[in-house]
């Protein structure tokens, strides 16, 4: 695997999260245990306590009205690496972000493979977590 960044290697699994919550913190922390990838989280601020992460790098955008500033950050971090060989994983980690996914799809579609509802609340709770009627 050849290095593209200082953290990020050539054929690797790149999650993008968005918003700060605890989902945010649980799936940083169980990618990084399961997959041994650092997460980058994309909020608004970021809490002292919260700053000194092995799991996640911190990418804070300060919110104003509309998604534009938060769409054009994610964008302008994709293209770091659109000729490289790695896979960006957005996933939205509170309701209001999932939400400026689906109102900005199509551009962030062209960037990143974007996680379903399903796939969204596998990530955040873990794979073993199975609902009722798939167990029938």
């Amino acid at each position: 695997m050849d290095y593209i960044t200082e953290d990020i290697l050539a054929g690797e699994l790149v999650p993008v999260l968005l918003g700060l919550s605890n989902e945010t913190v649980e799936t940083a922390r169980r990618m990084y245990h399961t997959h041994n990838v650092v997460s980058h989280v994309f909020c608004e601020h970021v809490p002292l306590a919260t700053r000194i992460s092995l799991c996640m790098k911190f990418h804070t955008v300060t919110h104003t009205s509309g998604d534009r500033l938060m769409v054009m950050a994610l964008e302008d971090f994709a293209s770091k690496y659109q000729n490289t060989d790695v896979l960006l994983y957005l996933i939205p980690c509170t309701e209001a972000y999932a939400n400026l996914i689906w109102r900005n799809r199509t551009e962030l579609e062209s960037h990143f493979v974007i996680a379903s509802r399903v796939e969204m609340e596998r990530v955040w709770f873990g794979s073993n977590t199975i609902k009722k009627e798939e167990r029938v």
